[in-house]
């Protein structure tokens, strides 16, 4: 059997969204989030890869997106607030077709595992600040990645303060919130029974009543990889987002 050590991922941050989007514009959201949006993010410094999945059962939105970001610097640069002011016609028309929004900007507290999965458990979790919880999540994570249960698993601690700060991207999507947790629970695996699995393993602790209900499974929809080399990209000059020019510098590994 492997060792449960940790991964080498070099990020400390993480940035979650979790929506539903109106029926009649979920092609045209699948479009734009893929072709424009999270490249748009990844042109940013600090932002090194970005998950979209899609609900295959359980309470959560049909939703939720993860961007893994070097470290919460990131998230107080003017390059991204200047971003996040200044959305692209694109995003002003889909941003608004959001509903049940949770968002949540985290430090990473442990990552471990390694690869990007096709399948994964959500779980949002309401500890109020109990450490012990945290420590029995990461002996069963540590013992289900041992055991070959789960491929990677990630802990990340909702920072308040960032999340809560206003932008005209969060004025769009409208009644935003954190949900109520302030720890975010991502397992990757490799079939849909595995996660149903892990999810009752997790539902098992001592500490289980302090879960959150919102333990979903979901498919994985798009992910994307930054190269690294977006100096190029003048994000905070104030101009829209050019995703035409973005593509055509190859700034992307897909």
């Amino acid at each position: 059997m492997r060792s449960a050590m940790p991964s080498a991922s070099a990020t400390t941050a993480l940035l979650g969204i979790w929506h539903d989007v109106e029926d009649s514009y979920v092609e045209e959201y699948l479009r734009w989030h893929s072709f424009e949006h999270l490249p748009e993010r990844l042109a940013l410094p600090g932002f090194v890869s970005a998950e979209r999945h899609e609900l295959i059962e359980g309470p959560g939105q049909r939703f939720c997106c993860f961007l893994d970001v070097k470290d919460r610097e990131a998230f107080r640069s003017p390059d991204y607030q200047a971003r996040l002011d200044s959305p692209t016609e694109w995003t002003r028309r889909l941003m608004p077709r959001y509903s049940r929004i949770h968002r949540a900007l985290c430090e990473k507290r442990w990552e471990m595992g390694t690869g990007l999965s096709g399948v994964s458990a959500c779980i949002r979790i309401a500890s109020n600040g109990d450490e012990t919880l945290r420590t029995q999540l990461h002996k069963i994570c540590s013992d289900l990645l041992e055991q070959q249960a789960i491929a990677r698993a990630r802990l990340g601690e909702i920072d308040q303060v960032l999340t809560n700060i206003e932008s005209e991207e969060k004025r769009l999507r409208r009644n935003e919130d954190a949900g109520g947790y302030d720890l975010v629970l991502l397992v990757e695996g490799l079939s849909v029974p595995a996660m149903r699995s892990t999810v009752h393993s997790l539902a098992a602790v001592p500490l289980a009543q302090k879960l959150c209900h919102e333990a979903s499974i979901y498919s994985l929809s798009f992910s994307l990889r930054s190269a690294g080399q977006f100096a190029q990209w003048p994000a905070s000059n104030g101009r829209p987002f050019d995703s035409e020019w973005f593509c055509h510098q190859g700034r992307l590994t897909y």
